[in-house]
């Protein structure tokens, strides 16, 4: 009987410096209680936006009095997932999203060069690969119900309106640098904040 494959780690770690939207709160990570010092436990104060790393955008993000990242529907966000290579360096563009076969309730992540390196360990990077708004159409007239790419932002705000409004969960911030084009099992869960207009998150990839 075969062996079932391992979960692979689709999350970019959160530590203290990290790369982050320009314009959102830096990432601070330390200890406020140690051991070493005689506390009588170790405790970690972290502070961050919750954009940072590897999240889920609430549709209260673009919206003002949408959902907030309590109403995601999280049966969007597990289930069956393609990685997608995307060849072309500068967008993902609406001629790379017509050239995949793409059924009703697909999860689309999506591998650009900002996985050739470790993007959350070096400076901001404008020049992301982001996904085209007519893209984000096409996506959304396929029946897409969940979208993941592999930097801080999904694309402009006519891409992040063309999925969040229509209720397709986006997932950014996706540590894809190992993970090999092909189909997954995915399994992301945000955390559940009151008011928050994003999460961060646990993704975890199994191979099919």
């Amino acid at each position: 009987m075969p062996t079932p494959a391992s979960w692979l780690d689709a999350t970019t770690p959160i530590r203290n410096g990290m790369v982050h939207w320009p314009d959102n709160a830096p990432v601070h990570v330390k200890k406020t209680l140690s051991i070493a010092t005689g506390a009588a436990a170790n405790v970690t104060e972290v502070s961050m936006s919750a954009h940072t790393g590897t999240h889920v955008d609430a549709p209260l993000h673009f919206t003002p009095h949408a959902g907030d990242t309590t109403t995601l529907d999280l049966a969007r966000l597990m289930g069956p997932a393609r990685v997608v290579a995307i060849s072309d360096p500068k967008s993902i563009s609406l001629a790379e999203v017509q050239r995949l076969a793409i059924e009703p309730g697909a999860r689309l992540l999506f591998r650009t060069r900002m996985s050739d390196s470790e993007w959350s360990t070096i400076p901001f990077q404008p020049d992301f690969v982001a996904l085209d708004g007519d893209a984000a159409l096409f996506l959304r007239d396929a029946g897409v119900v969940c979208v993941g790419v592999d930097y801080l932002s999904v694309g402009k705000a006519d891409a992040h309106h063309a999925l969040l409004d229509a209720g397709i969960c986006v997932i950014e911030g996706l540590a894809l640098q190992h993970i090999a084009p092909g189909d997954y099992e995915m399994l992301c869960l945000p955390l559940k904040i009151v008011d928050s207009d994003g999460a961060p998150a646990r993704v975890l990839l199994r191979p099919q």
